[in-house]
């Protein structure tokens, strides 16, 4: 095994420790890079261009990566002392380690100083492995300072006190254990080890992808800027024109059917000029103008609006606040805008007898509101292209308009993010919001 067959260095302070790379690791964590590449080109596409809210891991790959850990001592271990929370399931550390094993490996420093691997320490690795193989996986935490002090110094205990608590269930200890590809050895041996390559390339094809959603996305806005520029210049008059004809006529007019004839006109015009108005906003919104809100009081107070009607359609509506206080610099007028825009497309997908749930959940770096309903989902073409002026996802029962592409904005005015969750039935918008640490 040479040097490149690693995985990336553990850090503490200014000490570093090495740990060796099985195939059964290699083959897992080339899996991993692969499918997170497929997962972000299917997240941009369900969240919008802005979205960046992390997928978990597929079931595949999640089973996968647990077998992988309780197999490999050492990949236990690199991800157990590289793991940021106090404690976890060996399912949840392994949804971590999917989730986020390109940034280890992708890193410029990730093998630097690597040591040179002599026959000695080879032959320690293959006691080591022999010796764990008789141990329980529980136990193979308590145990790893003799795989990290075989490359690496004394392990401090101040460092070994942050590790995680790792909890196994029967269900995740009786799998089927990864068998590696035949013939995997030997190319593994002959050829130098891409996976640190692999990582690093992938990490580029994501940012250039992000760049290039970001570019699109603007030179879209702008484009969209100038055409509704031009439809306001060159429609609005006409329009002007139509309904003060049509209200002229109406005023004169006796007969009750013309009447109604012309006070339709008279609507349309309007309509017409508020889609026009909402476009506008849209591409060119005004500045919010903040002042300390109740957010709980806010939310209760736009969901009150629609009980009467939901109670007419017989849709339970239910409102879950957070128990925490919750100021936040808001325009509350605009948030609740868009607080509308989701209740009231969550009324017109279930068109009667179903449920909403509008819920304030508060954490600790963000704050999430959701709005859930138990109407037709949405599909993956409709979830992609929600946020798109005058997209409709009517197949699903959803007359999306420009509805929620103003409350897009809306958030994004307020530094927040509002994506769609939801498959063939239920939908779930929700708006996320960071904070300021107490």
């Amino acid at each position: 095994m040479s040097p490149t067959h690693l995985l990336p260095s553990l850090r503490f302070e200014s000490s570093r420790w090495w740990l060796p790379r099985s195939l059964v690791a290699t083959e897992c964590l080339t899996g991993v890079l692969l499918r997170s590449h497929e997962t972000d080109l299917l997240a941009a596409g369900e969240q919008g261009v802005e979205g960046g809210v992390s997928q978990s891991p597929d079931p595949i790959t999640l089973q996968r990566t647990i077998a992988a850990l309780r197999t490999d001592p050492p990949l236990l271990i690199f991800a157990a002392a590289s793991f940021p929370g106090d404690s976890t399931s060996l399912t949840g550390l392994a949804a971590w380690l999917a989730e986020n094993a390109i940034t280890p490996f992708s890193e410029g420093d990730a093998f630097l100083g690597a040591p040179v691997i002599t026959s000695a320490i080879r032959s320690r690795w293959s006691e080591l492995d022999a010796y764990f193989r008789t141990l329980p996986v529980e136990q193979w935490l308590a145990e790893a300072t003799l795989w990290l002090e075989v490359t690496g110094p004394s392990v401090a205990a101040s460092w070994r006190d942050r590790w995680p608590s790792v909890t196994f269930t029967a269900a995740e200890l009786n799998g089927v254990a990864p068998s590696p590809t035949p013939g995997m050895a030997a190319a593994e041996i002959a050829a130098a080890d891409s996976l640190h390559q692999l990582a690093r390339q992938m990490q580029h094809t994501r940012t250039l992808e992000r760049s290039f959603d970001r570019r699109l996305h603007t030179q879209k806005l702008a484009a969209l800027k100038q055409f509704a520029y031009g439809l306001s210049h060159e429609i609005n008059n006409p329009l002007a024109n139509i309904s003060t004809r049509a209200q002229q006529l109406k005023q004169g007019e006796a007969d009750p059917q013309r009447s109604a004839s012309l006070q339709k006109i008279v609507d349309q015009v309007y309509r017409a000029h508020q889609m026009i108005a909402d476009l506008m906003f849209y591409a060119n919104p005004p500045l919010p103008e903040t002042s300390q809100c109740d957010l709980n009081k806010l939310v209760r107070s736009v969901a009150d609006e629609f009980v009467d009607e939901a109670d007419s359609l017989s849709i339970r509506l239910e409102t879950e606040t957070s128990v925490d206080e919750l100021v936040l610099d808001l325009d509350e007028p605009m948030f609740g805008e868009a607080l509308r825009v989701l209740l009231r497309n969550s009324i017109e997908a279930i068109g009667s007898s179903g449920t909403i749930v509008v819920s304030v959940v508060s954490e600790a770096t963000r704050i999430l509101i959701h709005v859930a309903d138990s109407g037709p989902g949405l599909s993956r073409a409709a979830r992609e292209h929600a946020f798109d002026p005058y997209f409709s996802g009517r197949e699903a029962g959803r007359g999306l308009g420009l509805g929620l592409c103003r409350a897009y904005r809306i958030a994004k005015l307020h530094n927040a993010d509002i994506t769609l969750a939801g498959g063939a039935a239920g939908c779930v918008a929700t708006i996320t919001m960071g904070r300021s640490p107490a």
